[in-house]
């Protein structure tokens, strides 16, 4: 399966992310999908974007791309009114503190069409963020060469299928890449980021990103580092590798995902967890060892 001649293919520079988007091929977020069910990947739909993602959005821009902020993002006056909540935009006699704020919010957002409007506190937390990746060695050596926001485009030569792919900083020696991808978070501690990484496959998207970039560049990837900052202060930066193990493991399942996808394609076949009543197991840590044991007492004299 080859890609039309009118999308596109290799590294794209400068692409909007909404153009990306809009291309028509297969990302790590649709292989994570996959990886759920082929039902869950057919029937995917749009997240609304909430506060947490909009601080995750504002410290990529912040890091990756700080020209672009004034063009994306305005932060909220201190001396603003409070938003006007819907039940007062829709009443029929607004008090005259509501009238007041309703037509402040009107001509703000109008002055400020087509940029994300950013809190105070959201904006301070996105410049301690910038503050914290600046000061981490590694992520500040990473983010000295390279391009952002890089736009990778290829048809995966073992099943034909085009995909593509966007990592947030690439660095290109000519002999080897450290792609970064940064990741805001709660915890950015070992344990608790990797609860996060097992949970949103991170494996995945490593072995994906990994595979169109060593595809379009003929460039090794050494390591794909992924830099863990807190969303909340205080704020901290740390650089993250995969073990082997887990790299393994992610490069393995996503060429299983890979010819799982044409298989669905070729039969138009989109199954969730298989027909009729399904066996519900408990995972290992929700299971007692056949060592414990559980006292229980018949003694119900009552006290005197």
């Amino acid at each position: 399966m080859n890609a039309r001649a009118d999308l596109p293919l290799g590294l794209v520079y400068d692409l909007p992310l909404d153009d990306y988007l809009a291309v028509d091929a297969v990302s790590s977020t649709d292989l994570r999908l996959l990886s759920r069910s082929p039902w869950h990947y057919r029937n995917r739909i749009e997240v609304a974007q909430t506060r947490s993602m909009l601080r995750g959005t504002l410290a990529h821009c912040a890091v990756l791309e700080p020209d672009a902020m004034a063009q994306r993002f305005v932060v909220v006056p201190e001396d603003a009114p409070r938003m006007p909540s819907k039940s007062q935009w829709a009443a029929k006699k607004p008090s005259a503190d509501s009238q007041a704020a309703m037509a402040w919010w009107t001509i703000f957002q109008e002055a400020n069409a087509g940029r994300d409007l950013v809190s105070r506190e959201d904006y301070a937390v996105c410049q301690q963020q910038l503050d914290a990746v600046r000061q981490q060695p590694r992520l500040a050596e990473l983010l000295r060469a390279g391009r952002g926001e890089v736009s990778v485009f290829w048809i995966d030569e073992a099943t034909g299928i085009y995909c593509k792919a966007r990592p947030d900083w690439l660095p290109l020696g000519d002999l080897a890449a450290s792609p970064l991808d940064l990741k805001t978070c709660v915890d950015e501690s070992p344990s608790g980021f990797g609860r996060a990484a097992a949970r949103l496959r991170y494996d995945l998207q490593a072995a994906h990103y990994t595979a169109g970039i060593e595809a379009v560049t003929r460039v090794k990837v050494d390591a794909f580092v992924f830099g863990a900052v807190t969303n909340k202060p205080p704020v901290l930066a740390v650089p993250y590798v995969l073990t082997d193990e887990i790299r393994d493991q992610g490069r393995e399942e996503r060429r299983e995902l890979m010819e799982r996808l044409v298989w669905c394609r070729r039969e138009n076949e989109w199954p969730a967890y298989g027909a009729g009543v399904q066996l519900l197991d408990f995972p290992a840590y929700a299971k007692q060892s056949g060592e414990v044991e559980v006292e229980w007492s018949s003694d119900t004299q009552e006290s005197p």
